[in-house]
């Protein structure tokens, strides 16, 4: 049986062929490269899968690499493929494959289908005529380190403007504390502007504004047809993200402007799990 597997900062999420789901912790470990590995490895080849497609955050090679992963550091230099050696095993950038889950599952009408996945960091993905766009060596589609404030916040990737540094859990905390000088989590954050919080709610729109910001980039240099937003801090926010495809048209250019939807992911947080699970499905 096929299996797809998502390496995250916190968990590592398991989705077989048959639906069946796994969550594993991995967030008191993934300081200690050594455990991290071992624990990867461990959940990966659980169960004698016949294949295993694997989700990575970061940059990742075309060769299985992960050259840089600025939320999973330990993971720097690590070849998946060669640490999985005895199974076949293909990887990719978690976004980019969960680009191809949404348009293999949901939407294989779409010619261009980019995705904008957002949580601990933010990351994107495009599918291109039912492909995966991985660009020349692994590492297309790092929407989330195009900068859209030069001198701005700095980024977990060490340069300051990213559009991650905004629109992230860390970018919602950062807009929070800049307006109240407090410290909050992110999902404390999300559960006060759903309560009415007016700082709370003001966060949410710091944040929405540099999201539409990006979107609208992201129309203008790819033109795609179909959106897709999903991860974790999405999913929190989405009761209060029902105006994002009328501020983005209303920003964008009319002619890529009148030929995209926004929808948002059905995957929930199996995301990235599912499109490593539709890459390996669809060799």
């Amino acid at each position: 049986m096929l299996k797809g597997i998502d390496i995250g900062g916190s968990f590592i999420k398991v989705l077989w062929e048959d639906g069946t789901k796994e969550k594993h912790y991995i967030k008191d470990i993934k300081g200690d490269r050594r455990k991290l590995l071992e624990k990867i490895k461990e959940v990966a080849l659980s169960g004698n899968p016949e294949a295993v497609g694997v989700a990575v955050a970061g940059f990742t090679s075309v060769d299985g690499t992960v050259t840089t992963s600025p939320n999973l550091p330990q993971l720097n230099g690590v070849n998946i493929e060669e640490l999985l050696r005895g199974v076949k095993v293909k990887v990719g950038n978690d976004v980019t494959l969960g680009a191809f889950g949404e348009w293999f599952f949901d939407h294989r009408e779409a010619k261009v289908l980019a995705l904008v996945s957002v949580g601990t960091g933010l990351g994107s993905g495009l599918v291109v005529e039912g492909k995966p766009f991985f660009g020349a060596c692994g590492s297309a589609m790092e929407f989330g380190h195009h900068i859209i404030s030069e001198g701005g916040w700095l980024c977990n990737c060490g340069r300051k403007g990213c559009w991650e540094a905004y629109c992230s859990s860390y970018g919602l905390e950062r807009a929070y504390e800049t307006i109240t000088s407090q410290k909050l989590r992110d999902y404390q954050i999300v559960e006060l502007a759903k309560k009415g919080s007016r700082e709370a709610l003001s966060a949410v729109e710091m944040f929405k504004e540099k999201l539409v910001l990006g979107l609208v980039n992201l129309l203008h240099i790819l033109n795609p047809e179909v959106v897709v937003l999903g991860g974790g801090l999405i999913e929190g926010l989405k009761p209060l993200l029902g105006d994002l495809e009328k501020r983005v048209r209303s920003l964008a250019e009319p002619l890529p402007a009148s030929c995209f939807r926004l929808h948002f992911s059905s995957a929930g947080e199996f995301l990235s799990a599912r499109g490593a699970l539709a890459y390996l499905m669809a060799d």
